[in-house]
């Protein structure tokens, strides 16, 4: 999507190719929106944006550059460095553990625990009480 700017047919088979090689890192791409535009305020500076839909969280990316090419080629390299972390991390299976996983005791097993580690505290307390007495006597 061209936002201010003319969009010439080779400026958009570069931007397909290179998005379409993105597929070894993320081959489940499911669509891809680039954004275009030309920085306003400051001459000669161009801005790409891009957001790859995947199934799971999407994958952002942006570049500023003074020509249109690096710009986009800086992009690519970006999101490439961001779907290849998706990816290894999918393939290592690093997930966190949902809060069920934790709670692998039965509750009759937290209430004997509690039980006690109350019955210690009051244990504690009466030594505690009883060391000033004996001090007296």
């Amino acid at each position: 999507m061209p936002h201010g700017i003319e969009l010439s047919f080779a400026l958009r088979k570069f931007i397909e190719k290179k998005i379409s090689s993105l597929s070894r890192f993320a081959g489940d791409i499911l669509s891809a929106e680039v954004v275009l535009r030309e920085k306003s305020g400051a001459n000669g500076l161009f801005s790409v944006r891009a957001r790859l839909a995947l199934p799971g969280r999407d994958v952002h990316g942006n570049a500023v550059h003074e020509n249109f090419y690096a710009a986009i080629n800086q992009l690519v390299a970006r999101l490439a460095r961001l779907s290849r972390k998706r990816k290894t991390r999918f393939e290592k299976g690093i997930r966190r553990p949902s809060r069920f996983q934790f709670a692998a005791r039965t509750p009759t097993d937290l209430r004997k625990q509690r039980r006690v580690r109350h019955n210690e505290k009051l244990s504690e307390r009466s030594i505690r009480s009883l060391s000033p007495r004996v001090a007296a006597m």
